[in-house]
């Protein structure tokens, strides 16, 4: 049987709690790298990843053994995480 191929690319948008501005200048590339790594891990590589100090936009390719729902869970769980480490 041929192997089937899928290659879907999905742009998320999300913003920090109320809209508070938590992302600054100064952690961006450190956040936005660490989020990279997550989406890596998960097997979703992340194709670009931006935003301004309320929101962040993720454009990644959705890998084939997890659901957009659950991959979103996971970055926005761990990113949140980490970002409270850095006060």
């Amino acid at each position: 049987m041929p192997q089937s191929l899928a290659r879907i690319p999905i742009h998320c948008i999300w913003s920090t709690r109320d809209h508070l501005p938590f992302i600054k200048p100064e952690i961006e590339k450190e956040l936005f790298s660490y989020m990279a790594g997550i989406f890596r891990n998960y097997e979703s590589p992340a194709l670009a990843i931006n935003g301004i100090e309320d929101h962040v936009h993720c454009l990644t390719v959705l890998s084939r053994k997890i659901t957009v729902a659950k991959l979103i869970e996971e970055v926005k769980k761990s990113s949140s995480k980490w970002i409270k480490t850095k006060g």
